[in-house]
């Protein structure tokens, strides 16, 4: 094979096996797994998951692969597919700072393989792994370039990522593993224009179901004889040049030493990411000082510029509720409403008491803050009260980011509170106790069918 980027990451993924890994990335790859079940399970209960659900039973049968929720089989694109609209609906997924959202991609993807090809548990774990490096490496490159032209990231990098864990869940050697991502950079793609599009879309959601099942259409063409580009990233017409402006010829050269896994976040509360600092401050204002939202008349957020750019990031006024949760302000006004910022605490998006301090809110770029990003992704507010009061709270992280951890039992607590109505308690705790246990697994499938839904409310 000729020596490229994606055939020196081929040789490293393909090789990789379950005792090469460092004890806190496959904890962190269990605690993933874990973790995105949680969030396709809530998405499960959304009109937009029950829409998937119909959409890839009646489109996409199969005996394949299981589609989480309902413990049947459908083919295996249909499950990648399904499985990653569900896991993102919710905005819930992981979240790394330079590499935007990946578990959503990259684990239906691999879910999916692994009953496709017979993968165990271990095979799973190394193969998110591996694909963790892929997703980082790659997104760090292009991270700003794809928000300059309107692409939407976890359609591009994470094509990639899925079609490389895809393809180490099916046992591809290394010209194999490597044929699959030449294939997948040929079938990267989405744009971020569901933000603005007026009429509302399901695109948002939609391109993690793309690349999921991308991934696993890619591993599929490998076995049939398709080939794809070996220099499909680093050629001069390849993937670096379409979506970035240039790549760091040895940003692969410790692979296996640093594992990319270990610098990804859990996300705590609903809605964009670059919203969940201000969140975590006013969690920490009012744990201190209740306060109520009469008694405020003015709200500054000083963050980080990426959490500010574009402008439906500070929108004032977003046109629903979906765009009000990307939207700092509007997470912001609800969280000092509600004292939280739960997807389902966003209904209140647009009441009066959230419409006024959406309009009486500033957000500034703090010097220091923007200094530290992408490092830190921290943020300050200032709340001056009626009476003359001032509050003041800061994080130099949002919660769950790799310095700022959520709990095990924090990561449980959100699992129970976004399967409750549909799971029993004791499956839950079995679900826990499976995915933390994940290399005993032969078949992954049972760890899937334990999440069909019951009348657990």
């Amino acid at each position: 094979m000729a020596d490229t980027l994606i055939t020196r990451f081929a040789h490293y993924a393909a090789d990789l096996r379950y005792h090469d890994i460092s004890l806190p990335a496959l904890l962190m790859a269990k605690k993933l797994v874990f973790d995105i079940l949680a969030t396709g399970l809530g998405g499960y209960q959304t009109p937009l998951g029950g829409k998937a659900v119909r959409f890839v039973t009646e489109s996409m049968p199969g005996d394949a692969a299981t589609l989480l929720g309902e413990a049947r089989k459908v083919s295996a694109e249909g499950a990648a597919f399904g499985n990653g609209v569900m896991c993102k609906i919710l905005g819930m997924d992981d979240s790394h700072r330079t590499a935007s959202h990946i578990a959503a991609q990259v684990v239906p993807a691999a879910l999916a393989a692994c009953e496709l090809y017979g993968g165990s548990g271990k095979d799973l774990l190394s193969a998110i792994v591996a694909a963790y490096d892929l997703a980082v490496g790659v997104g760090h490159a292009v991270r700003t370039t794809t928000r300059q032209r309107g692409v939407d990231i976890k359609g591009a990098v994470g094509t990639l990522a899925a079609a490389a864990a895809a393809a180490r869940c099916a046992g591809f050697d290394p010209e194999r593993l490597a044929l699959a991502i030449g294939l997948a950079t040929d079938m990267a793609s989405g744009t971020e224009q569901y933000v603005y599009d007026i009429d509302g879309c399901d695109t948002k959601d939609l391109i993690a179901g793309f690349a999921a099942r991308n991934g696993i259409f890619a591993t599929r063409l490998v076995q049939a004889g398709f080939r794809g580009p070996l220099s499909g990233l680093d050629g001069e017409y390849g993937f670096f040049r379409a979506f970035g402006d240039g790549w760091d010829p040895a940003m692969f050269d410790d692979l296996g030493r640093d594992f990319a896994i270990l610098t990804t976040g859990f996300k705590p509360h609903g809605g964009c990411r670059h919203t969940h600092q201000a969140v975590d401050v006013v969690q920490q204002i009012l744990e201190g000082t209740p306060v109520r939202a009469d008694q405020i008349e003015r709200v500054v957020i000083g963050t980080y510029r990426y959490a500010t750019e574009p402008s439906f990031r500070v929108a004032v006024d977003p046109p629903s509720r979906e765009l009000a949760g990307l939207s700092i302000r509007v997470a912001t006004a609800v969280a000092l409403v509600r004292g939280s910022a739960w997807p389902d605490d966003f209904a209140i998006w647009d009441e009066t008491v959230v419409r006024r301090l959406r309009h009486v809110t500033d957000v500034v770029v703090d010097a220091e803050i923007e200094r530290a990003y992408p490092d830190g992704n921290g943020c300050q507010i200032e709340l001056r009260l009626t009476d003359g009061t001032i509050l003041r709270g800061r994080t130099p992280y949002a919660k769950g980011e790799p310095e700022y951890p959520m709990t095990d039992e924090e990561l449980r607590a959100k699992f129970n509170a976004l399967t409750t109505a549909v799971l029993p308690a004791s499956v839950a705790a079995e679900i826990y106790q499976r995915s933390m246990h994940l290399e005993n697994e032969t078949d992954v499938g049972d760890l899937l069918r334990l999440t069909r839904v019951s009348a657990a409310g």
